[in-house]
């Protein structure tokens, strides 16, 4: 094992003793992958139930001054009822723990533990939503983030260090490689077949639709081939954008289609994907239920197990200004999930609105207590969205 990461395992596991159940390392620095100087260091911690958070903090602030070059982010925190939950809702994450889950501390678990039922169409239109966010790299001056994406996907999915190689080179490596195995989903075939035969752009060669979403300009065309991307400009295509500080995203119809059906549910039925030009795909999908329900889920669920965490973990200071400010962030996506939640009712999919059983505390109450709660919120609402799921099925 690194030296470095021993030594950060070995000290959560003195600091919480018994609170702390496992630690498992999984990604790119496990043994199975290929481990390069951008590498992740995603490490997973099990807790005891109502393990507090700052505890954890005051055990992990020295490790994160020291090694926050080699880990880049901070560890998921969770106990076992919340990840059995978390990875139902995200099963390429359980995929990645049982193919590539190495346990560093704790009594030994069985990685029987991160077995559950996936859908391939999930799967697989977790892995084009990926692909869509990181093909903002072939861009020149890209954002650092799109070029880390592109590269963790290439070595997930080839398991080769993509260093040396430039962006087109790994993006056409992972679309071909994307493209095989979505074309063996019969839907898929449905959507390719629409593809063939609309019309295409007469500047732009396989160029179908252009969406927007937020920043991000998404152009959609009916094929990928390497000989397109090596005919397209980027960098002048991206200055013609509407906005100078919005992002340029590439992605097939059918990867598009899939992605808005299996995992973009929520954002499809709430018209979040704005259409610009082309012919409208989207118009002619309509999510289910469950579908939407499991993306309304995994908000929740992400910001307990992962982004929260992360955020106080890697806080500069835990003083009130900097624990308020925090909180406020956060409290404004809890605004969010309520509204979401409220919308949801309004359209008939679920039954009735969710209320928390106690109310988010006043902003006197002290930043801790403030924090917990936010915490416990989430778990309410994780719970919610669980039941309401098993209630579809």
């Amino acid at each position: 094992m690194n030296p470095a990461l021993d030594r950060i395992v070995q000290t959560l596991a003195a600091d919480l003793g018994h609170q702390l159940e496992a630690v498992f390392l999984f990604g790119s620095q496990t043994k199975q992958q290929v481990a390069t100087a951008v590498s992740d260091t995603n490490l997973l911690l099990i807790t005891q139930p109502n393990t507090n958070i700052r505890t954890i903090r005051n055990s992990f602030i020295p490790l994160w001054q020291e090694h926050k070059m080699m880990l880049k982010r901070a560890p998921m925190i969770t106990n076992r009822q919340a990840l059995l939950r978390h990875l139902q809702l995200n099963p390429q994450l359980a995929l990645n723990l049982l193919q590539h889950g190495q346990q560093l501390a704790g009594e030994p678990i069985s990685l029987d533990l991160f077995r559950t039922s996936a859908n391939p169409y999930e799967i697989y239109a977790h892995l084009a939503q990926q692909l869509l966010e990181a093909s903002a790299a072939l861009v020149p001056n890209s954002e650092p983030e799109s070029e880390l994406l592109l590269n963790r996907l290439f070595r997930q999915i080839t398991n080769k260090p993509g260093d040396g190689q430039t962006a087109a080179t790994q993006f056409n490596t992972l679309q071909q490689a994307v493209t095989a195995v979505i074309n063996k989903l019969p839907a898929a075939k449905i959507w390719q077949k629409a593809a063939q035969s609309g019309a295409t752009s007469p500047n732009i060669p396989g160029l179908q639709a252009i969406y927007t979403e937020n920043k991000r300009n998404i152009f959609v065309f009916n094929q990928l081939t390497p000989q397109q991307i090596r005919q397209i400009n980027w960098q002048t295509l991206s200055h013609h954008l509407p906005e100078p500080d919005a992002s340029l995203h590439i992605t097939t119809v059918a990867q598009f289609c899939l992605m808005a059906l299996y995992d973009k549910a929520l954002d499809l039925r709430f018209s979040k994907y704005s259409h610009k030009w082309g012919i409208h795909f989207l118009d002619k999908l309509a999510p289910s239920g469950y579908q939407i329900l499991r993306q309304a889920a995994r908000i929740p669920s992400q910001i307990l197990v992962d982004e929260l965490p992360h955020s106080v973990l890697t806080a500069s200071n835990v003083s009130d200004d900097t624990l308020h400010k925090l909180i406020h962030d956060y409290q404004n996506r809890m605004l969010n999930v309520q509204l979401e939640n409220e919308l949801l009712f309004r359209l008939g999919l679920i039954p009735a609105k969710f209320v928390p059983p106690e109310p988010l505390p006043e902003p006197d109450v002290s930043a801790p207590e403030r924090l917990d709660a936010i915490f416990q919120h989430l778990e309410w609402w994780a719970d919610f969205y669980q039941t309401a799921l098993q209630a579809q099925t």
